[in-house]
């Protein structure tokens, strides 16, 4: 999984990473001892001046800038994630209760933040880039994307991020509160709607993932697996009217959408509406021959329309067999005419199959990918068409 946002950061930090404002004189000879250890880079001893500044006055905005500006430097040393998480938290309270007392500082505290932001935030990626290796390494991401939010809180990165973390990590389910918490900020990365759908789903939240996916197939109509999950979505939750309801209004606005004409078709096979799926899935390969998905589909729906027609003539050939001796000649022989006509429908079905089905075999097994059900699906056909020599050849390839 790819980390987010990184851009948008670096755009966010443009204007230049120094910290400005170190060398102003001061009242207070804590916060001036604090200045020279953090020159020497010791910070312990900085922070212990600073809080006996703060000691003294707990509304000393000096010392609670340069606290955080401490503490920030500190942070780069700090393994421990607990211990890490604590003074990130301290740093955070300490830059914004500055902020508060000095409005005038506004500007340059806001810059040290976007700091302190960043330098966590990158913690975060090197954390989840080591994960690779070191799957522990993921569950420390995820601490330090989440500290990136309790510091820039309306922020979509840490948000997205720290939810793919939490994905490599195990931790799927807990994944859901930031991807949401993304969404709402305003990321709209296709993954992003797919992957807390896929966790809605899983979670048994299907009712939840209906008006996500509709918001991502609003903004991504041809991402297919988006089209795929909200089908998913509504029958999970038998929603049946509404799915063919938007499907079809779908094609209807936009009938050269080999997608949508594909989505289509598949509810409709899932409702067993075979002729009417076959309208779709014709379409579909009309408008590209090489929809290796939508071949098969149409081959299978022939199929299952042929196994329909089946069984009416097992109900009709029954039903003759017990009217028999009360049916005239001539009622009998209409009744069998009917059955007869309907053999040579169930042939001709199974017939029509095995062009679509021979393409998706072609296109499925040039990309290497398993033929397999596609074989089994041509060996019935073919059976059923007398063809026993080209049976024999799928024969063989459904056994591999």
């Amino acid at each position: 999984m790819m980390i987010k946002r990184l851009p948008l950061l670096m755009a966010l930090l443009l204007g230049g990473l120094v910290l400005t404002g170190a060398d102003g004189c001061s009242s207070d000879p804590n916060v001036e001892g604090a200045k020279l250890d953090f020159r020497n880079k010791d910070y312990d001893r900085a922070l212990q001046n600073l809080n006996t500044a703060l000691e003294k006055d707990p509304d000393n905005a000096e010392a609670l800038q340069w606290k955080g500006r401490v503490i920030d430097a500190k942070l780069a040393e700090v393994r421990d994630p607990a211990e890490h998480e604590a003074l990130f938290k301290e740093m955070t309270d300490a830059f914004r209760r500055a902020m508060e007392l000095n409005p005038e500082a506004a500007d340059e505290i806001e810059q040290e933040m976007r700091v302190a932001f960043f330098n966590e935030f990158q913690r975060g990626i090197d954390a989840f880039n080591r994960g690779r290796s070191n799957e522990a390494e993921y569950s420390t991401a995820v601490g330090h994307f989440q500290n990136a939010t309790y510091l820039m809180p309306d922020s979509a990165g840490p948000y997205v991020n720290q939810a793919y973390a939490m994905l490599n990590s195990g931790q799927a389910a807990q994944a859901i509160e930031p991807f949401e918490r993304a969404i709402e900020l305003g990321e709209d990365d296709s993954d992003s709607y797919s992957y807390l759908a896929t966790l809605y789903m899983e979670n048994g939240r299907a009712a939840d993932a209906i008006p996500l996916l509709q918001e991502g197939t609003e903004k991504y109509p041809e991402n297919a697996d988006l089209q795929a999950q909200l089908l998913n979505a509504y029958l999970a939750t038998d929603q049946i009217d509404e799915a063919v309801a938007q499907y079809g209004r779908a094609v209807e606005n936009d009938p050269e959408n080999k997608l949508f004409r594909y989505n289509y078709g598949t509810l409709l096979l899932q409702l067993s509406r075979y002729e009417e799926a076959i309208e779709q899935f014709a379409v579909a390969v009309d408008l590209d021959p090489e929809y290796a998905n939508a071949q098969y589909n149409l081959g299978a729906s022939y199929i299952n329309l042929a196994v329909d027609i089946n069984e009416q003539i097992q109900e009709m050939d029954d039903k003759l067999r017990e009217d028999r001796d009360g049916l005239s000649a001539d009622q009998q022989e209409a009744r069998q005419a009917e059955i007869d006509a309907l053999v040579e429908r169930r042939r001709s079905m199974f017939e029509r199959a095995i062009e679509p089905l021979e393409m998706a075999r072609e296109l499925t097994e040039m990309e290497g990918e398993d033929s397999t059900a596609i074989c089994r699906a041509l060996f019935q056909s073919y059976v059923q068409t007398n063809n026993m020599e080209a049976a024999e050849d799928a024969e063989a390839c459904m056994e591999g």
